[in-house]
């Protein structure tokens, strides 16, 4: 007879439960949110502090208004790392969010990488073409315009 030792045994991952899916928020609706949000003519997005108090705004949770960017190289750097600050959210959106970003002349789907209190990062798919091996791009969103598609 032979005995079956546990190190012996097969590994059998648990079954992950798919993600749920959010929904988006509605349009015309302030988000609760880690930063400032506010609306201008139908456009979501999180107001400056020089503009913040002159709009109608929901305070951040968690961070005011961003200040204007700094011009020179170490003023914009210090000012980029407090942008760049990591949020559990931008105006609602959080990492694995599903988003319609608005290009140029289309719209196309996104997922949402990242986020932080200058804007969110989004992955979208590139369509194939012989010339380029990458077969996606990121890029950020900063504003939502009165359709519900992001755009920076």
């Amino acid at each position: 007879m032979q005995t079956t030792a546990l190190f012996d045994l097969d590994v059998v991952a648990p079954a992950k439960a798919a993600p749920q899916r959010r929904a988006p928020l509605a349009l015309g609706e302030l988000p609760v949110s880690s930063v400032p949000a506010a609306y201008d003519r139908g456009h979501l997005y999180s107001p400056r502090t020089v503009s913040a108090e002159h709009v109608d705004h929901r305070p951040g949770d968690v961070f005011g208004p961003l200040p204007m960017p700094a011009y020179g190289p170490k003023a914009w750097r210090a000012w980029w790392d407090e942008a760049s600050t990591a949020t559990a959210d931008y105006l609602g959106l959080m990492a694995g969010d599903e988003i319609t970003i608005q290009h140029v002349g289309s719209t196309g789907p996104g997922t949402v990488l990242s986020t932080c209190r200058f804007g969110a990062v989004v992955r979208y798919a590139l369509p194939p073409v012989e010339w380029r091996d990458e077969e996606h791009a990121e890029m950020y969103v900063t504003a939502r315009n009165q359709f519900g598609h992001w755009y920076r």
